[in-house]
């Protein structure tokens, strides 16, 4: 399989030397802590003295800052870019309007939602770096094992009985018992009891067409459906568990 472009990285590239080539004097301290990006200051020291010192590598240094603030929360980072774009370079309202239409119209289907679990949170990063790295087989074992764990953590939540050998498919037809409850729609419920079957082919893709073991992986197209299809029921479960917090506090 080729090595697939990481999209991200090579936005960042593309906008880095933009701001570079075009900057005034751009005050990077002020800028990524009103932006909440001070973090990724913190460790990347070198962008201010390269800055300062008119170094070689200050390009580069811009170029990561943008690409981890791309990665942590791409709309505010969008703001900035439009911001440092708009105020401290000489780029026109044309190109800038540009590179901003040219990030939001990327496809982004990473998972957003975190959990109280540091486990659950660390599977939710390495899958979102393969995503924006066009890997999406990359990311479907380590999805399955998400949802695995997502799905039984749900279940104590609620008590809801499960064995921990317990496969996918069987934990989530227990909570989908327990959620529908607080379901609206019939056609909801469908789709949800259909997404158990859903999970029992999720098992042999995990199997038989991931990294999981030495296997002939699936195609890009598939894997991207396969991922957007288990993402798209966890949102919704995100939301619906958000609901019954909020309805029951």
């Amino acid at each position: 399989m080729s090595c697939m472009a990481d999209k991200l990285k090579l936005k960042a590239i593309k906008i880095g030397n933009l701001i570079v080539e075009n900057e005034t004097e751009i005050m990077w301290d002020h800028i990524l802590e009103a932006f909440d990006f001070d973090v990724i200051l913190e460790e990347n020291q070198r962008l201010i003295r390269s800055q300062y010192f008119h170094d070689e590598d200050y390009v580069d240094n811009v170029i990561n800052v943008l690409d981890t603030a791309l990665r942590i929360d791409k709309k505010e980072a969008c703001e900035m870019v439009e911001y440092i774009l708009d105020n401290y370079t000489t780029v026109n309202k044309i190109q800038i309007e540009e590179v901003i239409n040219d990030i939001t119209q990327w496809e982004d289907y990473s998972i957003k939602s975190k959990t109280a679990d540091e486990n659950i949170n660390s599977l939710i990063a390495n899958i979102n770096d393969s995503i924006n790295k066009g890997e999406p087989v990359f990311a479907l074992d380590r999805l399955h094992t998400l949802m695995h764990n997502y799905v039984k953590e749900l279940c104590s939540r609620h008590d809801i009985a499960f064995e921990d050998k317990d496969k996918l498919d069987s934990i989530f037809k227990q909570y989908v018992k327990f959620i529908s409850e607080y379901i609206d729609s019939q056609m909801t419920i469908t789709i949800l009891k259909s997404s158990i079957s859903l999970f029992s082919q999720f098992n042999q893709v995990r199997n038989n067409y991931s990294f999981a073991h030495d296997n002939d992986v699936l195609n890009e197209a598939e894997s991207k459906l396969i991922f957007k299809q288990i993402v798209n029921i966890k949102e919704f479960i995100d939301t619906t568990e958000n609901e019954i917090t909020i309805d029951s506090a």
